[in-house]
């Protein structure tokens, strides 16, 4: 249930968004909202706060509140046109060089893609971690819970799994704990389900821009990237992938369905099911990268691919690393027909997972909280989004476009026509400024012209600082440009 506060803002924000209160009008004063709503004043007040957070209202001296002046948003990026063969991926050092960038109090962080962990869920999940550390490290104690000394073995937390097995229910996937392996992260679950499904030198069909984590795996086993045409809104064009897998021979598809990293894009539910259709007539192994499903802004998580699968053709990734706590590093895989070959990879890969962070999640799980935490870290991000593409639009050139994500945390920029993401990068960096340059999320080095930028970390005035300071480095170097061009 939204609290007092946010009930009052939704009612003035519904009018806004809905035309019945135009730029510069008088907003209700706060006595005359706490009348009408049947709430406190200081309610009001705490909401009107909101408000003034998001943009949406602003307070004039001796006046009252009014809204703000609402901006036109920018168009969303055209659908990508990569360059399509396998092609052998070399981002490794690029990577590296963007990840140890260096880093200090006053960087205002829109670089890595890293949820908001200042929230009462990640508070509360340490004290449940420092609680597990304290009941067993009493001498003499006999054991009635898992011991964290002992190895987390393949396929991992018994009473995690099942959790995990509840949770995949509203994906519409129906597995038993079994059927899952709980591995370090996301990463590795797609690294062990890449390993398992193809040999060095296969190629591997991936939407188009896509994260770069996924395509330095790629390279790490020696597999080649073909990457698909892929809408900012309705994901990878099916059509294009049909026919790139009639003209090459493809190992496997790796996907990110739901608000994929960098688009934000999400398949309709109709056209997954004609995906893992095509797929597993193709006899294509179907790498289904779920993180960021249940980030959803309208609290209706999408199903998952891995919910048509009849097969066992879809092996389905995910974490608790961008709903919750990155640092936990805890993941799993739901492999199908490849589970034995999952199990025996992450075996010889890491062994074991690290037994506190995976009972720890387990009990956090358990205590029946983290759909609470997620409906609020939804509404945060969706504030946070709302917010910056505000702020894109009043600070940033006018010929930019900006991607509009229904969930996650993460948005797609393409930069004025010539502009270079990686000078960018380098110019905002001396500036304290962190942003992903384009050119990571491709192997063709498509995106020049593009950067990522995460809403979800930093405070409003930080991304309005951030806003400015990037809008002016742009004007900066288009009119340099526009130097060098009447010089030539």
């Amino acid at each position: 249930m939204p609290k007092r506060y946010e009930i009052v803002a939704n009612y003035i924000a519904d009018q806004i968004n809905s035309g019945l209160l135009k730029s510069n009008e008088r907003v209700l004063s706060v006595r005359q909202c706490a009348d009408e709503l049947g709430v406190s004043i200081s309610t009001v007040i705490r909401g009107y706060e909101l408000l003034q957070d998001r943009r949406l209202i602003e307070s004039r001296p001796q006046s009252g509140f009014f809204v703000c002046q609402q901006f036109e948003l920018p168009q969303a990026p055209e659908t990508s046109k990569p360059e399509q063969r396998p092609v052998e991926v070399s981002l490794g050092k690029l990577a590296m060089r963007i990840i140890n960038s260096p880093n200090n109090n006053q960087l205002i962080q829109l670089a890595v893609a890293l949820p908001n962990i200042k929230v009462p869920a990640v508070a509360q999940l340490n004290r449940i971690t420092a609680q597990i550390a304290r009941e067993q490290s009493r001498p003499h104690q006999i054991m009635t819970q898992d011991n964290i000394s002992d190895y987390d073995s393949p396929p991992g937390n018994k009473h995690l799994r099942r959790k995990i097995a509840q949770r995949l229910l509203s994906g519409g996937v129906k597995v038993h704990p079994d059927e899952i392996v709980i591995t370090t992260g996301c990463q590795e679950a797609l690294v062990l389900s890449l390993n398992a499904v193809t040999k060095a030198g296969d190629t591997v069909a991936v939407e188009s821009p896509n994260y770069y984590g996924m395509l330095q795996a790629i390279e790490t086993l020696g597999l080649k990237a073909l990457e698909i045409p892929t809408d900012v809104k309705t994901g990878i064009s099916l059509s294009a992938l049909e026919l790139a897998i009639r003209e090459w021979s493809v190992s496997a598809c790796v996907l990110a369905p739901s608000y994929s990293n960098p688009l934000g894009s999400c398949i309709p539910d109709e056209r997954k099911e004609q995906l893992a259709q095509m797929l597993e007539k193709a006899n294509i192994a179907l790498i289904e990268d779920d993180i960021n499903a249940e980030l959803t802004y309208d609290n209706h998580r999408p199903l998952a691919i891995k919910s048509y699968d009849k097969t066992g053709n879809v092996l389905l990734c995910s974490s608790l690393s961008k709903t919750l706590s990155p640092g936990l590093r805890v993941g799993w895989v739901v492999p199908g027909r490849w589970l034995e070959r999952v199990q025996h990879l992450k075996l010889c890969n890491s062994g074991a997972n690290a037994s506190i962070t995976t009972l720890a999640a387990a009990r956090y799980l358990e205590a029946g909280t983290f759909d609470r935490h997620l409906r609020q870290m939804r509404q945060y991000y969706k504030r946070q989004r709302d917010s910056f593409l505000q702020l894109a639009t009043r600070y940033f050139p006018e010929d930019i476009r900006i991607s509009n994500p229904q969930g996650g945390y993460i948005l797609w920029v393409r930069l004025p026509q010539g502009m270079d993401g990686m000078k960018l990068y380098e110019r905002a960096l001396e500036e304290n400024i962190a942003i992903s340059p384009g050119t990571l999320f491709s192997v063709n080095h498509q995106y020049n012209n593009f950067i990522r930028i995460n809403y979800g970390q930093e405070t409003i005035q930080n991304l309005e600082k951030a806003a400015i300071l990037l809008g002016r480095l742009m004007r900066e170097m288009m009119a340099l440009e526009l130097t060098h061009i009447r010089k030539s």
